[in-house]
């Protein structure tokens, strides 16, 4: 396909860059690391050249001296010789390249056009998958395809490699110097005074899981996070692979206007005329707010981490995002043997673009069947896979204790645990929960401890 897709001189063009990568190698062997992280042994176009190649890395994986007469001998040795062209063609590939200089250059050449191969046999699978039998459902084609092209993607992303601090530096220093001065540094925060304290604001690069079991406000939590940046010119990206972006619009309605929401479709004709005699300001205030927030929502369902990944960096192109959301993780689909090793997949692929977009990405997350039982969560009972907490850098577990206990004499609590931070201190923080309005407060005031009960009186005397 590629020889169709390219005239005679680019193909010479080609050949002579991959030339230029092998003619450099053998002069000059100190760059063999550095060139093989640009271009793949596999990522040359002709046979030779591909055979060439893999005895260089062969050598330099074994420490052994690497020109054109070990690599000869290495060629001799595995009898690939003449299918490589000879010890001729190997004299001549030094003799035709000037210098190893432009060594990388040449191998980033010979790298894009090895993508560029892969994106046209790319194309040509998905137009065969459109009719192959079994004919399967467009969406499922829809979402293979963008799959794969994520997976190429992320191939072309060869990265930088190591770097030294000096840079990092210059960015420290540069944050402390902002800090000093009161000008504003980039941080992303959610709007309670005593949870910014706590986190410091969120960092790019930072993965935070929030964990909680049903009902306790994961969504409510993460969506008022997500709006309070939003309304302050913070771009913020939702993916809710639950709840459809109507749901959460009638919630932000509900949040911002501080009205119970859930009044204004009710069956009862007498709640839903009562719930526009009170709260049309409050309903009229919060849709003038929300019109034209930078807010987006993307509510497909059973989305693979490939395509979150893809459709976030297709947004931050568009405009910079400050926040992802994902509502939540064990909703999205994975790769691997076991549920496990699908989940730990995810979570390492939310923390991988947290890191590449370097902004924080907010995942909702569940606990297993023993948290459900009631008290206090813990780290350990996060579903499916320990490798969430070690990917995290903040982990936060939400518990309300009027769930355990209905009649509680602190309705409303929601302690927000920050079980595990890695550039601060863990600790509880405490907000209201007023769900009827899908928001929560700082708690004011003091928390009343529970009654003891019967039994506890009677043994105490």
């Amino acid at each position: 396909m590629m020889t169709k897709s390219l005239s005679r001189n680019e193909q010479n063009t080609l050949i002579a860059a991959e030339q230029m990568v092998l003619g450099g190698l053998l002069i000059n062997p100190s760059a063999i690391e550095e060139v093989f992280e640009i271009v793949g042994r596999s990522d040359f176009m002709t046979p030779a050249h591909r055979t060439i190649a893999t005895a260089i890395k062969s050598l330099a994986e074994n420490s052994q001296p690497v020109d054109a007469f070990t690599v000869g001998e290495e060629l001799n040795r595995t009898k690939k010789l003449g299918a490589a062209g000879g010890v001729a063609y190997l004299a001549e590939l030094c003799e035709q390249t000037p210098g190893a200089s432009n060594v990388r250059t040449y191998a980033h050449i010979a790298a894009d056009h090895a993508h560029r191969r892969k994106l046209l046999a790319a194309f040509d699978d998905f137009s065969k998958a459109v009719y192959t039998a079994p004919i399967r459902s467009v969406t499922e084609i829809i979402s293979e395809c963008q799959s794969s092209l994520s997976d190429l993607e992320r191939a072309r992303d060869t990265g930088t490699g190591p770097q030294d601090l000096d840079g990092a530096a210059r960015e420290v220093l540069q944050d402390w110097n902002r800090l000093e001065t009161g000008e504003q540094v980039k941080r992303v925060h959610t709007g309670w005074d005593c949870i910014d304290r706590r986190w410091k604001g969120l960092r790019g690069g930072e993965l935070v899981v929030l964990a909680g079991t049903t009902g306790t406000g994961k969504t409510v939590f993460a969506m008022q996070v997500a709006a309070h940046n939003a309304l302050n010119g913070n771009r913020a990206l939702v993916f809710s692979l639950e709840m459809s972006r109507r749901e959460l619009y009638r919630r932000l309605v509900g949040m911002i206007g501080r009205i119970p929401i859930g009044l204004a479709d009710s069956d009862n004709p007498d709640d839903r005329k009562d719930f526009y005699a009170q709260h049309s300001q409050g309903l009229t205030y919060a849709v003038s707010k929300l019109k034209g927030i930078d807010l987006g929502v993307d509510d497909q369902g059973a989305l693979h981490i490939n395509q979150i990944a893809s459709r976030a960096r297709r947004e931050h192109r568009k405009s910079p995002l400050s926040l992802i959301v994902v509502d939540y993780l064990q909703q999205v689909r994975g790769d691997g043997m076991s549920r496990e090793r699908e989940v730990a997949g995810v979570s390492a692929g939310l923390k991988a673009l947290a890191k590449e977009l370097d902004i924080p990405v907010l995942a909702l997350c569940q606990f297993n069947r023993e948290a459900a039982k009631g008290g206090r969560p813990n780290m350990s009972q996060l579903r499916d896979s320990g490798s969430i907490e070690q990917d995290a850098d903040i982990v936060t577990l939400l518990y309300r204790e009027d769930k355990d206990n209905p009649d509680s004499v602190n309705p409303g609590l929601v302690e927000v645990n920050t079980a595990k931070h890695r550039r601060g201190e863990s600790g509880t923080d405490n907000l209201k929960a007023k769900l009827s309005q899908f928001r929560m407060d700082v708690w004011a005031g003091e928390i009343t401890p529970p009654e003891p009960s019967n039994r506890f009186r009677q043994f105490t005397g």
